[in-house]
């Protein structure tokens, strides 16, 4: 009897070894993978950025407006996805991101862009904490062409330009508001690009949206994608 309680606890010894060294390899492989995927991400974003280095080039070239403008808009649209990547590598959480971080850099950015934006107040509230970021790519997109509609168009005859955003929960649905106070030179017309994209991104994530041109521009989305 003592003879086998030895070898029981003697197997039991070697198994919990292997095991810790099972657990440690493990370990390793999954920091070497994050490691991997983190400089995956840094040279997306770098190679994204070197387009939009080229496409600036380009644009500077450029004498008619209408063409240099929307040069300028597909910088602006590389920049949002860049931005992406480099929040993510920034992060130990590579599979999901702060939506309500990703704007206020992404606004920043924007405003930085364009001139006349001095006094604009824009305010997000938002109670979705993380967005996996196969979900994130587009509404960031939604949120570019939102942003860069207001800052062009919104507030030349507005003496104090607001944005406002609500992101809020509902299940397993995600439900966006954002609206501008302006007073808008023209309205964005159905048939463009940016509108498409919108369209587009919308149909992506299997959502819906409705405008509000009254007192501004309101648009409301709801998206019924999982966020898990």
């Amino acid at each position: 009897i003592g003879f086998i309680i030895h070898k029981i606890i003697s197997s039991s010894e070697q198994n919990n070894r292997e095991l810790n060294s099972l657990n440690i390899q493990l370990a390793n492989q999954n920091k070497e993978k994050t490691v991997l995927l983190k400089e995956i991400h840094h040279r997306v974003k770098n190679n994204l950025q070197v387009v939009s280095s080229l496409l600036r080039l380009q644009a500077s070239e450029l004498t008619d407006p209408h063409t240099k403008a929307q040069f300028n808009d597909a910088v602006a649209r590389i920049s949002s996805m860049a931005l992406i990547h480099e929040k993510v590598y920034q992060k130990e959480d590579l599979a999901n991101l702060d939506l309500k971080v990703y704007l206020d850099s992404l606004i920043k950015d924007l405003m930085n862009s364009y001139s006349k934006t001095e006094g604009i107040i824009v305010a997000i509230d938002s109670n979705l904490q993380y967005m996996k970021i196969k979900n994130l790519v587009p509404i960031a997109l939604i949120f570019n062409e939102l942003i860069t509609n207001s800052l062009k168009h919104a507030f030349t005859n507005t003496k104090q330009g607001e944005i406002n955003i609500s992101i809020l929960t509902k299940g397993q649905d995600v439900l966006i508001s954002y609206r501008d106070n302006g007073n808008w030179i023209k309205p964005v017309s159905d048939n463009s690009f940016g509108m498409t994209l919108i369209d587009t991104f919308t149909e992506q994530l299997d959502g819906e949206y409705t405008i509000n041109l009254e007192k501004g521009t309101e648009y409301k989305f709801c998206f019924s994608t999982p966020r898990k």
